[in-house]
């Protein structure tokens, strides 16, 4: 019943996005969302189409404890109830073929399914930045009129990138990237590897926002360590600049 009440709503939700059909990706079946905040979304490009993929895979049920005793309660569904923060001119839209009451495009997916979100649009050059997304999810059991639960998704990132720093795939160059960063999430400190042999002339540590936190200039040698131990937990990206190109790598800062 829970979900029949949803479907006016979900309808309403997805007319505000778009009628794009989404297809999970098989290769998770634990439940959870897919990516994880430590693997994040890819970078957009200016002027080239993006096309994230979430993978949403749902519990049948959930073990609570009432007292020293657990209990199993039973999902009845998972609504996406708002996504905030998205590139100008973006939008969203969801897909869960394997709802059995709820409408599969209307951004509720029911225990027991694995549903997808997309998330796509085309940046223009005034929408170059970065931008820090909200994903806002009530989650219902079964019988209950009104959320057992309401969470906020914040980790995911859009960086929007000058078409000059993007492959023709609209995807960062980060993906081919010969730096990599350790460990990441980052507790205090990191280190920077694979900078041998690269003409570095700056590396800066951005935050979500796009304000620069610190730069470092004439650096050398195969790697660099960075002490970020004063910085908020959150998303960051590292820019590392060479010759007339710009390589970003993300890290979380826990």
């Amino acid at each position: 019943m829970k979900r029949l009440l949803l479907s006016l709503t979900m309808t309403v939700l997805a007319g505000l996005s778009a009628t794009a059909q989404c297809t999970p990706d098989p290769q998770f079946t634990t439940p959870g969302v897919y990516p994880d905040s430590a693997t994040g979304f890819a970078s957009a490009c200016v002027g080239v189409a993006y096309d994230q993929l979430i993978t949403n895979v749902v519990p049948v049920d959930t073990t609570t404890f009432i007292g020293p005793i657990p209990v199993t309660l039973t999902f009845d569904s998972v609504v996406i109830v708002s996504v905030t923060g998205l590139p100008p001119g973006f939008s969203f839209a969801c897909f869960d073929g394997q709802n059995t009451t709820s409408p599969v495009d209307g951004c509720a997916f029911e225990g027991g399914t694995i549903g997808c979100v997309s998330i796509f649009g085309t940046p223009g050059a005034a929408d170059v930045g970065v931008y820090a997304l909200n994903i806002t999810v009530d989650a219902y059991l079964a019988g209950q009129p009104t959320p057992q639960a309401t969470y906020d998704v914040d980790y995911y990132v859009i960086e929007v990138l000058p078409a000059a720093s993007c492959s023709g795939s609209g995807i960062n160059e980060e993906t081919a990237s010969p730096f990599t960063l350790y460990p990441n999430p980052v507790a205090e400190s990191f280190t920077l590897n694979g900078l041998e042999g690269i003409d570095v002339s700056n590396i800066s540590i951005t935050n979500a926002d796009g304000k620069v936190m610190s730069s470092y200039s004439n650096v050398n040698g195969a790697s660099f360590d960075m002490n970020v131990s004063e910085l908020a937990a959150g998303v960051y990206f590292v820019h590392i600049a060479h010759g007339s190109a710009t390589d970003v790598v993300r890290f979380i800062k826990e």
